[in-house]
């Protein structure tokens, strides 16, 4: 248990994983390469802060002075909202596949495979230990360990490990 903190943080994790189950697979790779951010260039980060400041910006601007010329379409703006999702998506989906070997040597055991299959909040808690345990991530990451649980529970462990095999 001290590899997330102790009991009270891994029941809040587990919570975490319960709310990001219904979630889409897409989104879930893309909140994944969300919280991955901040690992990428500072420089990146801020071009996406900019770019919904400038979203924000422009709305308020024509909301306080109608008479200022009309802000980028709704259609533009969803372009560029549409290429850092797509691009959080990709992160998500690149630092699963990077960790794909250590996980699914860790998860493809008979037993971690059948509490996939009855998730309890309990069974829950063992498999993020044991995902946490493989991404050995800082305290500060910890919450990564969730996201990616729920993405194995979504796409079904028993079918990430054979998809795994395959590709192996």
């Amino acid at each position: 248990m001290a590899i997330l903190g102790g009991q009270l943080e891994v029941q809040a994790l587990t919570e975490e994983v319960n709310k990001l189950l219904p979630v889409d697979l897409d989104d879930l790779h893309a909140t994944l390469g969300g919280q991955l951010l901040v690992v990428d260039p500072p420089s990146k980060v801020a071009g996406i802060m900019s770019y919904l400041a400038a979203m924000k910006s422009a709305a308020e601007a024509k909301a306080l002075y109608q008479a200022l010329p009309t802000a980028p379409s709704v259609y533009e703006w969803s372009r560029g909202l549409g290429v850092i999702c797509e691009e959080l998506k990709q992160g998500g989906i690149r630092y699963l596949s990077e960790t794909t070997p250590e996980l699914r040597e860790a998860l493809n055991n008979e037993d971690i495979l059948h509490l996939s299959e009855q998730p309890t909040h309990t069974h829950l808690q063992i498999i993020l230990m044991v995902v946490a345990s493989v991404l050995r991530l800082p305290r500060e990451l910890e919450t990564v360990a969730a996201t990616v649980t729920a993405i194995l529970l979504k796409r079904g462990i028993r079918n990430f490990c054979r998809e795994t095999e395959k590709l192996a």
